[in-house]
């Protein structure tokens, strides 16, 4: 009989302690959630978008001291660094170019009588400088070569029996094959990048290279002095087509329909002058920082959540980034702060990595998959966040075959945030989605990846445009937003 009391009063007891336990987890979890407020994050927007920073591209000592400000951070809270020599920063060689002004661009217009009617265009309205475009002027024909394509193993050229030789190509972006989910589409994936696209054209002897992608500022283009990149809208393109009877998305969906090149010399003249400087001199890093787990087992396992720190920077006008991708930088910096400052023990490590090189062609998280600080298998998930702070609802999603992954952010969300959200699981392939983002390199390289957004915009977005400012996104979703990571990844860390 004693020993069946006594056995009641050690349950009792491990229960009251284990009770107690849950109760100071959840006091120390929830003081430190209220701590992650938008007044702060937006203080770290604004910093991060100042003009001390001139729009983070990467490559220039602008960036390195955005890095620095970062990293500064994660030393002020005791996040341990886990770069390079035991710093925070895994450097790289990234040259740069500086467009000094605005450039112009310019539609030539013979009359009979001899004389040129000119049409100048607006920046940014119609037109943006090529960031890695050579300097000088050109003025030339215009060929329109659809996708810029040659793929002889696809049977399929956009060059084919036409001379682009000291002509201005006009061609849009992406690829023919439309569908990203399927399996045939990774055979179009080495010609979807504008490294890709800007190279062939040198090839072909373009010396203008007019680029259909919207208008906005694109530093992964390739830089080869002796192009000239501009970067066109909607009513240039139409100018370049008027009188042709046919349009770009007439011959677009036609390429796409019969899989076959619809190239064309359009008889239009076009000028463009260029005005900038290249650096070759560049340095880029990666900010990383980790928070290590106190389990003598589990600590050897990480989560990292990553995005990246770099912007366009300055082309004529400063980009400054604070959408994209301040918002996922300083969504991190909350959550990363809460969880240092909470007292709570992580049994698994955490890891904060603060990308650079992404706008210039996912540098940073190719650098990092292929000197990674922890191997793979020791990884759970790489969570990616990029422009993550425009909207009212939540929106998470990770591959089919690790969707229980999604449980940890689902749970933070209907216990303490309450926003609508959308959870998403498609099926997990080489592709996550098109191969413009530092999610797909962890992706491809057979992490199991997550991203992180937001959903039902509130606000205009100024994608790689002026503009794109601190009062451009939405903070009270990104406090939010913090506040479901700061959550997710405790519990993530310590469960079993």
């Amino acid at each position: 009989m004693k020993r069946i009391t006594s056995l009641i009063i050690a349950l009792i007891v491990t229960a009251s302690q284990f009770a107690f336990s849950q109760d100071d987890f959840e006091t120390k979890l929830l003081k430190q959630f209220h701590t992650i407020t938008s007044e702060e994050m937006m203080t770290w927007v604004e910093k991060l978008c100042s003009p001390e920073f001139n729009g983070r591209l990467t490559g220039t000592p602008e960036f390195i001291a955005s890095a620095g400000w970062v990293s500064g951070k994660f030393k002020e809270w005791g996040i341990k660094p886990a770069g390079d020599n035991g710093d925070y920063f895994q450097w790289f060689n990234i040259p740069y170019t500086v467009v000094n002004d605005i450039g112009s661009l310019t539609l030539n217009l013979p009359q009979a009588d001899g004389s040129v009617i000119r049409k100048n265009y607006n920046y940014p309205e119609d037109y943006y400088p090529g960031m890695n475009s050579g300097s000088g002027e050109i003025t030339a024909e215009v060929v329109f070569v659809g996708y810029g394509v040659s793929a002889p193993e696809l049977n399929y050229d956009d060059y084919k029996g036409i001379d682009v030789k000291g002509k201005i190509v006009l061609l849009n972006r992406d690829v023919p094959y439309t569908d990203p989910r399927n399996q045939e589409y990774k055979k179009w994936v080495a010609y979807c990048y504008h490294q890709y696209k800007l190279e062939n054209a040198v090839k072909h002897g373009a010396a203008g290279f007019l680029y259909i992608d919207g208008i906005g500022a694109n530093p992964n283009i390739t830089y080869d002095p002796s192009i000239i990149v501009c970067g066109i809208g909607t009513e240039p393109l139409n100018d370049i087509f008027a009188g042709l009877k046919t349009t770009n998305k007439d011959l677009t969906d036609k390429i796409v329909k019969t899989m076959k090149p619809a190239s064309f010399n359009t008889g239009k003249t076009i000028t463009i002058k260029a005005n900038t400087t290249r650096h070759p001199e560049g340095k880029g890093c990666n900010v990383i920082g980790v928070i290590e787990g106190a389990d003598p087992v589990l600590k050897n396992e990480v989560i990292i959540i990553g995005g990246h720190l770099d912007a366009v920077g300055k082309a004529g006008k400063v980009v400054n980034g604070a959408l994209d991708n301040a918002s996922g930088i300083v969504d991190i910096l909350g959550a990363a702060k809460a969880i240092v400052q909470s007292g709570i023990k992580l049994k698994r490590s955490v890891m904060f990595l603060c990308l650079g090189g992404e706008e210039n062609g996912l540098i940073g998280s190719k650098l990092y998959v292929s000197k990674p600080v922890f191997m793979k298998d020791k990884t759970i998930t790489y969570i990616n966040l990029d422009m993550v702070g425009n909207g009212t609802g939540l929106a998470v999603s990770a591959g089919s075959t690790y969707k229980e992954l999604l449980n940890y952010f689902e749970q933070a969300n209907t216990k303490y945030i309450h926003r609508t959200m959308r959870l998403s699981a498609p099926v997990p392939g080489e592709y996550y989605g098109r191969p413009r983002s530092d999610g797909v390199v962890f992706s491809m390289a057979g992490y199991k990846t997550m991203s992180i957004g937001t959903t039902d915009g509130t606000k205009k977005v100024f994608y790689h445009l002026p503009g794109d400012d601190p009062d451009a996104v939405t903070i009270d979703i990104m406090e939010d937003v913090a506040k479901m990571i700061y959550v997710a990844l405790i519990n993530m860390a310590n469960d079993t």
